[in-house]
């Protein structure tokens, strides 16, 4: 607060801070600076996520994209202390994406308001909760956007910029990694979570071949063996084995929690049980596959819609969801061995799978 206070009394001292005038400017440019500055926020930590609402393969609604970059330590833009960026990307099939951008701040919304007024006459005007761009204004300040929004936050303030398809045209939101950097805080995320979750729901083996391709995004994991329940009758099972990922990883809107892996018998067959465990419940699991595959109805008895099926992202009838999992029951054909699950994951202390 005290270099926040100070910039206010004395707005030449970070009158050159070309980060925020490109900021408070909320034109693509900000990106150009935004990567030329990159090396002042490492490291950093990137946490890719989506809504589960998503339809990318039969875009119907708007699929919404988010990225979030926290910072080691806090850096100072032009006087404010950043503590976290955001971006945002709303894809439209019937035209350009709307975008959204974002520094969390560690001072309140009127200092934030105050400071920008102070350094670039700023035309902000207050309302119920944030403070906006006055419209009749904005054409006499050049180098402050109309669409410049500060909104209080839990760590303090949101310092926000948007674009509508029409205002981006032809511009591609850079993913965070191209502007602050390949992040070193935290596992690193998915490269293709679309590629790992179509494998799952579709039970095909080269599921495995995805995991271990991105198994430095689960982090250092840990390993347990369960026994039981089993199921009853005729089917047994062999004790399972329980993956627990450091922290959740995200994909398909959905957050993994940790791979389970279990030899059984069913109906005196010998199969493999695998997938992923996950915060949501049965329900929302269903959901966020259905609107993945474009099918619709329960596991096993799944209808596709036609134009789904042409995408080829039909879940198969091997495909079960229970509460709190995501997974496949696939036979087990003589000879064949089950992947073991120590190999699968990655343990980034000695660099080799435990």
């Amino acid at each position: 607060m005290a270099v926040l206070a100070a910039s206010i009394y004395a707005p030449s001292a970070f009158a050159a801070d070309r980060l925020l005038s490109a900021m408070v400017n909320c034109k693509p440019e900000f990106f150009k600076v935004l990567q030329a500055r990159r090396g002042s926020f490492a490291p950093v930590r990137i946490v890719p996520y989506e809504r589960s609402s998503n339809t990318p393969h039969i875009r119907r609604y708007d699929d919404v994209f988010v990225e979030s970059v926290t910072f080691a330590r806090p850096i100072n833009v032009g006087g404010l202390s950043v503590l976290e960026y955001r971006q945002e990307e709303t894809v439209r099939d019937d035209g350009p994406s709307d975008i959204r951008w974002q520094f969390e701040v560690a001072a309140s919304p009127s200092d934030v308001a105050e400071l920008l007024i102070t350094q670039y006459g700023a035309p902000l005007e207050a309302g119920y909760r944030d403070w906006v761009v006055d419209p009749e204004k904005t054409r006499e300040k050049s180098g402050v956007s109309g669409s410049l929004r500060i909104e209080p936050s839990e760590v303090g303030a949101r310092i926000s910029c948007s674009l509508d398809g029409a205002e981006a045209g032809d511009f591609k939101l850079p993913v965070a990694a191209e502007s602050f950097g390949w992040p070193q805080l935290g596992p690193p995320p998915l490269i293709n979570p679309n590629l790992l979750m179509n494998a799952l729901a579709q039970c095909r083996p080269d599921f495995f071949e995805r995991l271990v391709f991105d198994r430095k995004a689960f982090g250092t994991v840990k390993f347990k063996q369960e026994n039981g329940p089993y199921p009853k009758g005729r089917d047994h099972a062999s004790p399972l084995t329980r993956v627990e990922f450091q922290t959740p990883v995200r994909a398909w809107g959905l957050e993994l929690t940790g791979y389970i892996q279990r030899l059984q018998m069913v109906n005196g067959a010998p199969s493999l049980r695998w997938g992923f465990q996950a915060k949501e419940n049965a329900r929302n699991l269903i959901h966020v596959v259905g609107l993945r595959t474009g099918s619709w109805g329960e596991p096993q008895s799944w209808r596709v819609d036609d134009d789904a099926e042409a995408t080829g992202y039909t879940p198969s009838p091997d495909l079960g969801i229970d509460e709190g999992f995501v997974g496949c029951t696939t036979p087990l054909f003589a000879g064949e061995e089950p992947p073991k699950s120590v190999d699968l994951f990655w343990n980034k202390d000695t660099g080799s799978a435990q």
